[in-house]
């Protein structure tokens, strides 16, 4: 019997499975671990590049604020307000602001005979303004407690990262200001006409940040607790006089007014933000400026007078 036509038995070399090895499964782990390395910081650093430039725009949009006030009323506005006498019916230059920023409702909802820290402005007081916020701050909107100055808390509301400044302190450092006078009135029911201010408004400061309330920032350190803050509960909120005094710190470990650091080292007075190298500044003709924080003091200083006569170089 032949057999020439039976099926063909020859064997067939064994096929190799498909898949990754172990060795090449924890290459290409390693690569892509590599390659988010390189991504992440450029990421961030783009994210922070957006938050900055949202900052700049609050800056801007706010000093807009400023020059609409001053247009309607003559002169930029005071740091605070009473109707009456007294701290029961005060607020701050954020609540005046309000109608030239697009707030009109939220500006008509305050009551004037009742202060900042009155429980029947909380309404209003813990409503957040987006111009007064910085997007690089942690944690916002943040929600802090309020008071006319003692440890009972008697409101709550939305802290702003942004301030004007009422006076100026050469402590500890070789600047001098003679007179120390800011663009933001000390005294309430006062303005100030851009006439007043002889050193020229592209060089006077009207605002900076100082972000972060009510935490409490040492360097970037933020502190256990904010007892040690100048007026944690008085200061902070959009709607209170949102003032501080202009200066530098030394670098001790509770610091205190000094001119080792001009900006960024504490958010207790003076100015500090949450962006590398510096913080934003409105200046009095309405335009923003990103001042690095290794600028002296002594310049810093002589761009917060109004009426100092000093000589101002590049900053």
């Amino acid at each position: 019997m032949h057999t020439d036509d039976a099926p063909s038995t020859t064997l067939m070399p064994p096929r190799r499975k498909q898949g990754f090895t172990l060795i090449e499964l924890l290459v290409v782990i390693a690569i892509i671990a590599v390659l988010i390395s390189l991504l992440l910081p450029a990421v961030q650093q783009a994210r922070e590049a957006a938050r900055r430039t949202q900052c700049r725009n609050n800056v801007k949009q706010t000093m807009l604020a400023f020059h609409n006030y001053h247009d309607n009323n003559k002169g930029f506005p005071n740091r605070y307000s009473l109707n009456g006498t007294t701290l029961n019916s005060g607020h701050g230059w954020g609540l005046k602001l309000l109608p030239f920023l697009d707030q009109a409702p939220l500006y008509n909802a305050w009551n004037t005979n009742k202060s900042f820290f009155d429980p029947e402005n909380k309404t209003v007081t813990m409503t957040p303004v987006g111009a007064y916020m910085c997007p690089s701050a942690p944690g916002g909107p943040r929600v802090m407690n309020i008071s006319s100055g003692s440890a009972t808390p008697t409101n709550t509301g939305i802290a702003s990262d942004y301030v004007v400044f009422h006076q100026i302190t050469t402590t500890g450092s070789a600047a001098t200001c003679n007179p120390c006078n800011t663009a933001a009135p000390k005294t309430a029911g006062t303005v100030t006409a851009i006439a007043e201010i002889t050193d020229g408004t592209s060089n006077t400061i009207m605002m900076a940040e100082q972000a972060g309330r009510p935490d409490y920032y040492i360097g970037r350190t933020k502190q256990p607790s904010n007892t040690a803050m100048t007026n944690p509960l008085f200061w902070g909120n959009w709607t209170s006089y949102q003032s501080v005094t202009a200066q530098g710190w030394d670098d001790s470990a509770v610091p205190k007014a000094g001119g080792v650091h001009t900006m960024n080292w504490s958010n207790s007075q003076g100015v500090y933000s949450f962006h590398i190298g510096g913080a934003m500044f409105g200046m009095c003709d309405g335009s923003v400026r990103f001042i690095g924080e290794n600028v002296s003091l002594t310049v810093l200083i002589a761009l917060w007078t109004k009426d100092g006569g000093e000589t101002v170089g590049e900053f």
